[in-house]
């Protein structure tokens, strides 16, 4: 299975200690695995972890549930977004699509596998 890497926000991580409690914690919140690393981007404000992710998430278990996605404009726009959208939330577009504050946000559907 494919593997990659990206760096996920973790608020502020004060010591090695801290972030081995924590973060495994969070990747396993994003369906990744802690690969050990972590730095600090903001001091005393934000921290972030290394997380090894599969480019394909499998399993017998489905979430669903909504996200924010910015606004969008019609139906057409959101089918062309919506996966996108859902990827970088390592999950799958549904179809499904709501404007919350009109002109300003909407939310998209994804569903979670795992």
């Amino acid at each position: 299975m494919s593997t990659f890497k990206v760096n996920i926000p973790a608020g502020p991580l004060w010591s090695d200690e801290d972030a081995k409690e924590k973060a495994p914690k969070i990747a396993a919140a994003h369906q990744g695995k802690w690969t050990g690393q972590w730095n600090t981007v903001v001091p005393s404000e934000m921290s972030v972890i290394e997380v090894e992710l599969n480019v394909k998430n499998s399993g017998n278990n489905e979430f669903t549930t909504d996200v924010l996605a910015g606004p969008i404009w019609s139906n057409d726009e959101a089918q062309q977004v919506g996966s996108a959208i859902a990827a970088s939330y390592g999950a799958e577009f549904t179809g499904q699509w709501n404007t919350i504050v009109e002109g300003v946000m909407s939310v998209i559907q994804i569903k979670y596998t795992f």
